[in-house]
Order: structure tokens, then sequence, then C-alpha cells
């Protein structure tokens, strides 16, 4: 009978530990974490670079996902389910773009960008990923209204960028840019 306690005892015990370790994961998860108090040190979001230049990231990544969004958004296609989960897959493989856009932060400042500009990219790549999320969710909704907002500020998000950087937009469909 005392073997069978012990065994309930290391039981309970386990149980409990395990519990603990899972909200303790939890909280990490889902706590949010302090950030640098002063902006110019702050880094956004991963410094981790998976393209090998923040122009190969836009044609690459950002102009592919952009032009899939505008043309189901825009071609006055209806909307089924199906292409609501696209609409929504791509809104958050944008989000996950725009987030990678902070680690090209660094390179803006080697070629010598003025602090209104490194703002001015800071500001927007929050934006975009903000505005990201907003599509996503809208879309896993099916609020098409929304969607269609969320995809227009995307948009003049984007032709503010490159206005501002002088960058040359890629015509949809051709490669070519303007």
């Amino acid at each position: 009978m005392g073997g069978s306690n012990l065994n309930r005892k290391k039981l309970l015990l386990g149980i409990c530990m395990g519990l603990g370790l899972l909200s303790l994961g939890f909280v990490y998860v889902k706590w949010p974490h302090k950030v640098a108090a002063d902006p110019a040190r702050q880094t956004l979001y991963s410094t981790e670079k998976k393209f090998a230049s923040l122009p190969l990231l836009m044609e690459s990544g950002m102009q592919h996902e952009y032009d899939f969004l505008s043309s189901t958004l825009t071609g006055g296609v209806a909307m089924d389910e199906r292409r609501m989960n696209a609409v929504s897959t791509s809104a958050g493989r944008m989000d996950n773009l725009a987030r990678e856009l902070g680690s090209y932060e660094h390179d803006l400042r080697l070629q010598s960008k003025s602090g209104e500009d490194i703002k001015f990219f800071r500001e927007t790549t929050l934006s975009l990923d903000r505005i990201s999320q907003d599509l996503q969710d809208a879309a896993l909704r099916q609020d098409t209204t929304r969607m269609t907002n969320a995809f227009r500020q995307m948009d003049q998000t984007c032709v503010d960028c490159h206005t501002r950087f002088a960058v040359k937009a890629v015509v949809r469909g051709s490669g070519k840019k303007k």
C-alpha cells in the first residue's frame, strides 16, 4: 500500500510540473515583451535576412504576393471560400515579409539614408505588418468590404514607400519596371 501512494504522489507531482511548465510557456508567448526605450536602438522584428538584398525581397517576395492579392481582390471575381482562404494565406505571407523588412533597416543606414527616411521606413514597415494582419483577419472572417479596404491601404502604403525611396514599380504581369 505504501508503494501505491508513492506512485500516486509521483504522478501528481509530474502532472503539476508539466502544467507549470506549460503555463510558463504560455506566459512567455503571450506576455508583452519590453522593447528598448530609444527607438533608434530598437530593431524591428528579426535581424535574420532570408533574402540577399532588399530589392530581392521586394521582387521575389512582396511583389509576388501583391500581384496575387491585386488580381484577386480587384479583378471583380466572386469570392468563394477557396479564394478567401487563398487571400488569407497570401496576406499571411505578406505579413511575414513585412516583418522581415525590418531586418533591412541597417542596410538603409549603411546607404546613408537620412534619419527621416529611416523613421519613415520603420513606420511603413509597421503599417504594412498591421495592414497585412488586418487583411488576413478579414479574409478569415469572409468580410469582403474589410478585405477591399485593407488592400487599398496596402496599395497606398506601397505607393508611398516607392515614391519616397524613388523605387520604380514593377508593372504587374510583365516583369518590366515603369
